[in-house]
């Protein structure tokens, strides 16, 4: 049997974590990681059926040892006692029940031309480009926090927008598994700003509603309306899970398209594809070995391994992604490849709700990136720069010389 590493949270194991991954997916499905007191799960089918589960496993993550309060009277502290992150069951059923008013078919059909009008706004002046060109800073970077941002609300002004980007990012960092102290304390000054902000937005669309989610939310639900508190936690959610988690997926898309040109070849080909290859890169790399955490609210087994209650679980979505028992030559990037299993997005009750909402926006990424990358683009891979957050590595910039 091969050796089993002591510990994955190593530098050289997040920067590529899919050897290690495959190795303890076949050799220890349920590995304990002493150095950071986690069990990691990596086998498809035990991590789809546990991201549903909701009786011995929950989301809660104050349930994890030694969990450190954020201070008493901050949003934080509201999102983790209010919040629909820990919500299960009927109450968790209810609340997708009231969020579903901000996904109405009208509500999707605006929010997809508003998509299609802020890609447009930075992908258009992007072609005829020469020379390097930073694709985070210029395209996949600005456009999720625009695009949420119209979603919600906010007035379009450059000032705002800037500001409102940068909370956002700083927001859902604050919720990144093992994020160190600067990234929590800066996330909770943040959600503390932000909170502010919506509680004004709230205000104002309950005397004048507009063609908005927060006026979706405030009038969609007359017999269970939402409290100020309840908007702001659940605009808060959406607006950090909707920025800096689709500026890492279309940054991911890009890079690998990129490293592999007969895939980019293909997309240019048949753009029809763009659906699927981004689908294809959220299962290929993610650019995390984590996933869903949950937290073992009693004792159980798997696979032979007892997991003790109080247990904190990484449900590895990188690891179950590869799987081959579900996923043919899963280590091989195929933007054509039947993809629908995937498990970035969840599963069960918990799927992610905007997953329609990103992938529409991502595809509409590469929809624009095919118009203006030129032939022969090239990804200069030795000058990305990487920040790690947690278990979470991410390209800082996306340096592609355009000529």
């Amino acid at each position: 049997m091969p050796e089993i590493p002591k510990t994955i949270v190593d530098p050289e194991i997040i920067r590529n974590p899919f050897p290690t991954l495959a190795l303890l997916r076949e050799h220890a499905p349920v590995f304990e990681d002493e150095s950071i007191g986690v069990y990691f799960v990596t086998r498809y089918d035990d991590v789809k059926a546990l991201m549903a589960e909701g009786k011995i496993l929950s989301r809660d993550r104050r349930l994890a040892p030694g969990f450190t309060p954020p201070p008493a009277g901050s949003w934080a502290e509201k999102m983790d006692e209010q919040g629909t992150g820990r919500a299960e069951g009927e109450d968790h059923r209810a609340w997708r029940a009231r969020l579903s008013k901000g996904f109405t078919p009208r509500a999707v059909a605006r929010q997809e031309q508003q998509v299609r009008d802020v890609v447009a706004r930075f992908g258009d002046p992007l072609r005829g480009r020469d020379g390097v060109v930073d694709l985070v800073d210029a395209f996949t970077n600005p456009i999720p926090n625009t695009v949420i941002s119209r979603i919600v609300g906010i007035p379009p002004y450059p000032d705002e927008e800037d500001r409102f980007r940068q909370l956002a990012q700083d927001v859902i960092r604050r919720f990144f598994f093992m994020a160190d102290e600067e990234n929590i304390r800066r996330g909770e000054a943040a959600f503390d700003e932000l909170a502010e902000w919506v509680g004004k937005l709230a205000l104002d669309r309950r005397q004048a509603p507009a063609e908005d989610l927060v006026s979706d939310l405030i009038h969609g639900n007359p017999d269970d309306p939402m409290t100020d508190e309840e908007i702001v936690i659940v605009i808060a959610v959406l607006i950090a899970a909707g920025s800096e988690t689709t500026t890492l997926g279309g940054t991911n898309a890009l890079r690998l398209l990129l490293k592999h040109p007969d895939q980019l070849a293909r997309l240019r080909e048949d753009p029809s594809l763009s659906r699927g290859a981004v689908r294809e890169s959220l299962r290929f790399d993610f650019g995390t070995i984590a996933g869903s955490p949950r937290f073992a609210s009693e004792d159980f087994d798997l696979h032979g391994v007892t997991i003790p209650k109080g247990s904190t679980l990484m449900l590895s979505a990188a690891a179950a992604n590869r799987d081959p028992r579900v996923f043919e030559d899963g280590d091989t990037f195929d933007i054509t490849r039947d993809n629908r299993e995937m498990l970035t997005f969840g599963s069960g009750p918990h799927y992610c709700l905007g997953a329609n909402l990103a992938l529409q926006e991502m595809a509409c990424m590469l929809d624009s990136a095919i118009g203006f990358l030129p032939e022969g683009a090239q990804l200069l891979e030795d000058d990305i720069e990487w920040e790690r957050i947690g278990l979470m590595e991410r390209p800082v910039g996306l340096p592609v010389r355009f000529s």
